[in-house]
């Protein structure tokens, strides 16, 4: 067995996983679960959401070791189930290092959801929890809207690659900011519950989630990352918030 490029390809699977969302332990227990299968030696696996370390044994006693970095990812739960079915086949079958990276080549040309679809979601989920939080109808109509602004605006800073803090504060700051001009011109009656609606398509709901399962779990560097990843973007989406408030206020006369 080649160790080299049997690293490489185990490190490509647990990169493939880490960066479609799933959870630390999952990665890492699939790795070692590879590494037994093919009898490698002193196999070893650290992962957390940002860095990935994987090394073995070759057959002459050298230790070989690859490091990746990850950027920034979000989840995708069919992708993270079809690289589990992967592993699992890996383990009970054996195949060869170049059929598992045809495979990997195939799970990542699956589907995603497109723009369109994504924005569409943004202004459902900004009209669902306009509703929730107490708002009318027509809160929830001009939630959505406003809602499909933003998602536009996230994919235009996407597009130019721009920092994440600075993202969700521009963004935040959209959403009130559209939220405080539409009211003031009579679009929408509560906008407490507009601008709350909009912005629950930045709160980091699903990291926060991510952050108790990895603290139970026991991977506490991993949780105290996506933790303060949260906190970094709840700051951004304080800030663009009050700044667009403070200005509605001063030049719309905006106080509802």
């Amino acid at each position: 067995m080649d160790c080299n490029e049997f690293l490489n390809t185990t490190t490509e699977i647990a990169y493939a996983l880490l960066e479609s969302g799933a959870e630390i332990y999952r990665v890492e227990e699939s790795v070692l679960r590879i590494f037994a299968a093919y009898g490698a030696r002193e196999g070893h696996i650290f992962a957390i959401p940002t860095l990935l370390i994987l090394s073995l044994q070759d057959e002459n006693g050298k230790n070989l070791t690859t490091i990746r970095r990850l950027g920034s990812h979000g989840s995708d739960l069919a992708r993270v189930n079809a690289y589990n079915d992967l592993c699992r086949a890996i383990c009970r079958e054996k195949p060869s290092f170049s059929e598992i990276r045809r495979e990997l080549a195939r799970i990542g040309r699956l589907p995603c959801y497109t723009p369109l679809q994504q924005i569409a979601a943004g202004g459902v989920v900004a009209f669902g929890f306009a509703l929730l939080f107490g708002g009318n109808l027509f809160d929830a109509l001009c939630a959505l809207v406003w809602g499909i602004a933003v998602k536009l605006v996230l994919f235009l800073m996407e597009k130019y690659h721009a920092n994440g803090f600075f993202t969700t504060i521009v963004s935040s700051f959209v959403a009130a900011g559209l939220s405080v001009v539409g009211f003031r011109f009579g679009l929408g009656a509560h906008l407490d519950k507009i601008i709350i609606g909009v912005l629950m398509n930045l709160v980091p709901g699903v990291v926060l989630t991510n952050v108790m399962r990895d603290m139970i779990a026991g991977d506490l560097i991993a949780g105290l990352t996506k933790l303060a990843q949260a906190l970094i973007t709840a700051t951004g989406i304080a800030l663009g918030t009050g700044v667009a408030i403070s200005l509605g206020r001063i030049l719309l006369g905006v106080m509802g």
